[in-house]
């Protein structure tokens, strides 16, 4: 019993250390949007297909979850390392050939890795430890990573010199960061091929587990696929903000900041995006999910109110600001969305990676309106993502409280 729980908690904080590192990874490959589009001369729209390509492999996530119970969760995260590495190199000679089409071949491969990551990933941070606190720890190894995303651009201040103002200038330490990268990542991938695999059916399958929702097929359950729409929307509109962050700063007419400055506060951006997340893992403990939800979703409409209309210090506050309250919209919905789900969890976990097509297609979609109504404007697209999850989430939430009350009345 001790050596298995060892086991446990060993998978655990690999899964974190995961989450940390392939979010470290991602944000130094996608803050250089900006670089790849002056380097390959890029439209706003084009340059959003990197996310196109690192977002399209969530069609693979559905069949990753139907086949995940004969590859093992544990086994998922080998793979997850390896087409990380993988891409992460071939971002090196895609900007040496000048060939865009490398480049996002190799985001295609970090998608990929990142689809075996999450739907591995995640059942694994709900299961290993109490369920009650299984929010929690969701909004834990997700706040990890972007614990990460801090720290990219803060060490891009430092690894790229202040004479470095070209993309020539710049690519020699572009493409030592990634090769460095690529390292750390394929020593992950040995670990985790090395550690003890830690059997999931019984957590799932426990007859202490609520497996209401799980007894209609789960393609046909509507609480799953309500959910899942949302999920694609609010991660659309999360790479989009994402995306544009810097391109929003330095356009001359809304903020004109310089390169080094929209770098610097993309350091704040995800520090509130990291507080978000750190602090809806505490929250969480103490109110229902499902709240916290919606006071974040209606602090997010604020602020994306302002993006679209504000100018100056007042507009870079909104973009900036925005990051604290949309953080925890992935990991809540998550944990609400696959509750009860029993032995459909890996499936269900599938499908919900396979929201990351949300993804590939709305920062695309943004893209295409900046080019034609112009950068501002695009960012409507968030509204109604924003208030459709709002009414999922209230429909979640009476759930809640009905199941609340009639525990109350079992109990009494």
């Amino acid at each position: 019993m001790h050596n298995e729980r060892l086991s446990e908690r060993t998978l655990l904080y690999t899964v974190y250390f995961i989450y940390f590192f392939c979010g470290l990874t991602q944000c130094f490959e996608g803050v250089f949007l900006p670089e790849f589009k002056e380097h390959f001369h890029l439209s706003y729209q084009q340059q959003m297909y990197t996310l196109f390509a690192k977002n399209i492999p969530s069609v693979l996530a559905l069949l990753i979850g139907l086949q995940i119970a004969r590859i093992g969760y544990k086994n998922c995260l080998t793979v997850a390392m390896i087409c990380y590495g993988l891409g992460t190199l071939l971002l090196v000679p895609g900007l040496e050939t000048a060939r865009y089409e490398i480049v996002l071949l190799g985001f295609f491969l970090i998608g990929t890795g990142f689809s075996f990551q999450i739907v591995s990933g995640n059942p694994l941070l709900c299961a290993l430890g109490p369920e009650q606190a299984s929010s929690s720890r969701l909004n834990f190894g997700n706040a990890l990573g972007a614990v990460a995303q801090i720290i990219a651009p803060a060490t891009l201040a430092l690894i790229l010199p202040v004479s470095a103002i070209s993309v020539s200038q710049k690519r020699p330490y572009i493409d030592g960061l990634f090769i460095a990268l690529a390292a750390v990542l394929f020593l992950t991938m040995i670990v985790t091929a090395f550690l003890k695999n830690v059997s999931m059916e019984s957590r799932f399958d426990s007859p202490g587990s609520s497996d209401a929702a799980a007894q209609t097929r789960f393609w046909t359950n509507r609480h799953l696929m309500s959910g899942f729409v949302c999920v694609l929307l609010v991660l659309g509109v999360e790479a989009g903000l994402f995306g544009l962050y810097r391109n929003y700063l330095e356009d001359p007419a809304i903020a004109g900041l310089s390169s080094r400055n929209s770098q610097l506060l993309f350091t704040i951006y995800f520090a509130l995006f990291a507080a978000g997340r750190l602090a809806g893992s505490w929250i969480q403990r103490r109110i229902l999910p499902a709240t916290h939800l919606l006071i974040s979703l209606a602090g997010a409409l604020l602020c994306l109110a302002l993006v679209v209309t504000a100018k100056g210090w007042l507009a870079v506050a909104a973009v900036t600001g925005i990051g604290f309250f949309i953080s925890i919209f992935y990991p809540t919905l998550y944990a609400l969305i696959i509750e009860g789900m029993g032995k459909y969890t890996g499936q269900a976990s599938g499908l919900l990676t396979m929201a990351f097509l949300g993804c590939a297609f709305i920062p695309v979609l943004q893209g295409r309106l900046a080019d034609s109504i112009g950068l501002q404007p695009s960012y409507l697209v968030g509204a109604g993502a924003y208030v459709l999850t709002a009414l999922y989430t209230i429909g979640s939430l009476r759930s809640a409280q009905n199941r609340m009350k009639a525990s109350e009345a079992t109990s009494v």
